[in-house]
């Protein structure tokens, strides 16, 4: 169920986001002067029903038929976890690999990472089959001249035989000094693609240039495997268009921005892990309505709670993430997510032990309090029995939820630690808040930021309750809890720019680069991913490029993006901001003054803007003194016992309203708990801002 914040001109087009979580499908929808927001069930076996779902109920708020309502759309951002479900499933396609001949094993050993599983160190996971992968014998030497041409007879009869005797359904092709000079691998892919046309390719060389033959392989191999993964989303699209909508899909990426479907095919990672990602950049929107430079995000949904960080009004990023073990050098939002969500499943291990997560009850059957035979306590189950959530009010009181079942789940789960229902739910509760505050701690910290100077930007369906009580832990002194909180991803799937990049290996001491040759690359590639966003169909005028180059220490592992006025390349500037950027992330200690630096990467990074949703601001206000709660309900501030806290429906709330803790506020998809020792005040724009102090916790 949804609300609308404000009154729609009749003629103005629909700005929508939809981001499809593990237990439901958020909506959120805009025209510039209202905001609109739906959720709708998850349906793992179709998620596109999800989304039809939710579109339903927004079209109906409007007071609009569907196919009106989607004739009107303007911009359909999609945050999907289709690409993410192949891979943490691992049902992908079965992929095939040609690599250069003695470094078949490449992703098999995967640079000797460990992942742990039930206590063992093992490899992570191995996404190919090794009787998959394919040696060819072709050779570039370190300074791109080609010593060995391929043999394209023999890579015909190669691809031949693994189609007929591995079945495999897409190829990668990554050579292994590819990045210097990618003639033999091209030369492969073009000869592929013209001979099999039906065979879906990947070449690591087109899609990740740069030096690292394990991360670049292992991105043509993922893109391999997850290769069908878009397939459910095509039929999406169509299924759309039939029923009025004129725009395409964007479909959010991990990078923060948006690809057009066309893109998302010939690269499907670059959508991994889109949904947190979206909620990031929708959270630095709010930090701007807010003022706020600094801050920690907090996201807490049905599966999981993920963390991210904005630090000088930018969210904060990372040139590789790790999946499953793995590498991926694909440039991302950097979250940390931990399995505390409202779906997740309580359990006592084999200690004795109360436990939380990360395994979920997800939409299907859901807590016990949904009502759908659920027979395993969740937090959300917890945060019934405890007073937290109203039963009665769920969804806006479109739906009901079984107290009754959630005491019953509580009860059955403590009986083997000899605990009431009641203090199992509390020992749930703590649980779980003691777990999203030391990953907050962690975050926090390991960003090289000052809790005490940040500010926490709560969202997700569950995160109000938990959110005041981690600022508090961890001297945090405000949280913000945005208009849309429940659908803040989805709200950022319907902001978010159209985002492409171009990168190119480097691979020089900053002290002996050549500057102009390297300004003349860096224009290169700014006009190629210039017209990329063009293709996207973003107006000339709206596209914006900018550039970066990614230095390091002299052969450290990992190098630090240095953003660059334009497309000069000035080695004294670049330095001096190298180090600032190293010494607020890991302390002055760990700097080397005098040590050399070498630049990795070249990289031009195109934005697009496009039709967006964005916040209203209220201009309503009160003429008495106060509000008043709309009820009172008991919930348990302690686990010695409930007493009856103060509830006030948020959509009654106007800016400048002030209200004292404990109280709740209820808004029709989510509820804010308000410790005592804080303070909530609304905002222009609805935000709901919490004043902390340590004595909340």
């Amino acid at each position: 169920m949804g609300v609308s914040e404000g009154s729609s001109s009749a003629s103005r087009g629909f700005s929508i986001g939809i981001d499809v979580g593990g237990t439901f499908t958020d909506l959120a929808c805009g025209d510039g002067e209202s905001l609109w927001r739906a959720k709708s069930p998850t349906d793992p076996q179709n998620f596109g029903r999800g989304v039809l779902g939710a579109c339903q109920l927004v079209a109906d708020q409007i007071g609009l038929g569907l196919g009106d309502f989607l004739g009107r759309v303007e911009r359909f951002g999609l945050g999907t976890t289709a690409v993410t479900n192949a891979l943490v499933e691992k049902q992908g396609a079965r992929a095939g690999l040609l690599t250069t001949a003695g470094f078949e094993d490449t992703i098999a050993m995967a640079r000797s990472r460990r992942v742990s599983i039930e206590g063992y160190l093992v490899p992570p996971w191995t996404p190919i089959e090794r009787s998959s992968v394919v040696g060819v014998q072709e050779r570039v030497d370190r300074n791109g001249n080609v010593l060995v041409p391929v043999d394209l007879e023999a890579i015909r009869a190669a691809v031949t035989d693994l189609l007929e005797t591995q079945r495999i359904e897409a190829l990668a092709v990554s050579f292994l000094w590819s990045f210097k000079n990618s003639e033999n691998e091209l030369s492969v892919v073009e000869f592929v693609r013209r001979e099999f046309p039906g065979l879906p390719v990947f070449s690591g060389a087109e899609l990740h240039p740069s030096i690292r033959e394990y991360e670049r392989t292992l991105v043509a191999v993922l893109n391999a495997v997850t290769s069908t993964a878009l397939d459910g989303i095509e039929a999406l699209a169509q299924q759309l268009a039939d029923t009025g909508l004129r725009v395409p899909l964007l479909l959010l990426q991990t990078s923060g921005g948006t690809v057009t479907l066309a893109e998302a095919r010939r690269a499907p990672v670059v959508l991994v892990a889109s949904g947190p990602a979206a909620g990031v950049m929708a959270a630095a929107e709010v930090c701007a309505d807010e003022g706020i430079t600094d801050a920690i995000c907090g996201d807490m949904g049905g599966t999981s709670f993920d963390l991210a960080v904005i630090a000088g009004s930018q969210p904060q990023r990372s040139e590789r993430g790790e999946l499953h073990g793995m590498i991926l050098a694909q440039p991302r939002v950097d979250t940390l997510s931990i399995g505390s969500g409202g779906g997740s499943i309580a359990w006592v291990d084999g200690r004795g032990l109360l436990r939380v997560g990360p395994r979920s009850a997800r939409a299907w059957p859901g807590p016990a309090c949904y009502g759908n035979g659920g027979q395993d306590a969740t937090i959300t189950d917890a945060l019934v029995v405890l007073g937290y959530i109203d039963p009665s009010s769920f969804l806006g009181g479109t739906k009901t939820l079984d107290r009754e079942a959630a005491l019953r789940v509580c009860a059955t789960l403590g009986e083997s630690l000899g605990l009431s229902a009641e203090e199992t739910a509390w020992g749930i509760r703590e649980i779980a808040l003691a777990e999203m505050t030391k990953a907050t701690r962690l975050h926090a910290g390991s960003s090289g930021l000052d809790p005490r100077h940040l500010s926490l930007i709560s969202y997700g369906g569950s995160g109000g309750l938990f959110t005041a009580s981690i600022a508090a832990a961890t001297n945090i002194p405000r949280v913000v809890v945005p208009p849309a909180a429940s659908v803040l991803s989805a709200f950022g799937a319907a902001s978010a720019d159209v985002r492409r990049q171009r990168i190119k290996s480097a691979d020089v001491l900053l002290g002996r680069a050549d500057a102009e040759e390297i300004s003349a690359e860096l224009k290169r590639l700014g006009s190629g991913v210039f017209q990329d966003v063009g293709d996207d169909g973003v107006p000339e005028g709206d596209r914006v490029v900018a550039y970066d180059v990614g230095v390091r220490f002299f052969r450290q592992t990992s190098e630090v993006s240095v953003p660059l006025e334009g497309t000069t390349f000035d080695a004294k500037a670049i330095r001096a901001a190298f180090l600032e950027q190293y010494a607020a992330r890991y302390g002055v200690g760990a700097i080397g003054r005098d040590a050399q630096l070498e630049v990795t990467f070249l990289r031009a990074v195109a934005t697009g803007r496009l039709p967006r949703a964005t916040f209203p601001i209220d201009t309503a206000s009160r003429t008495d003194k106060a509000p008043e709660p709309s009820s009172h309900r008991p919930v348990f501030l302690d686990r010695d016992g409930s007493e009856q806290v103060p509830c006030y429906r948020t959509p009654d709330l106007v800016p400048g309203d002030r209200i004292h803790g404990p109280a709740l506020a209820d808004d029709v998809d989510t509820t804010v708990f308000i410790p005592r020792g804080a303070v909530l005040t609304v905002g222009a724009h609805r935000s709901l801002r919490l004043d902390v102090t340590p004595d909340a916790a």
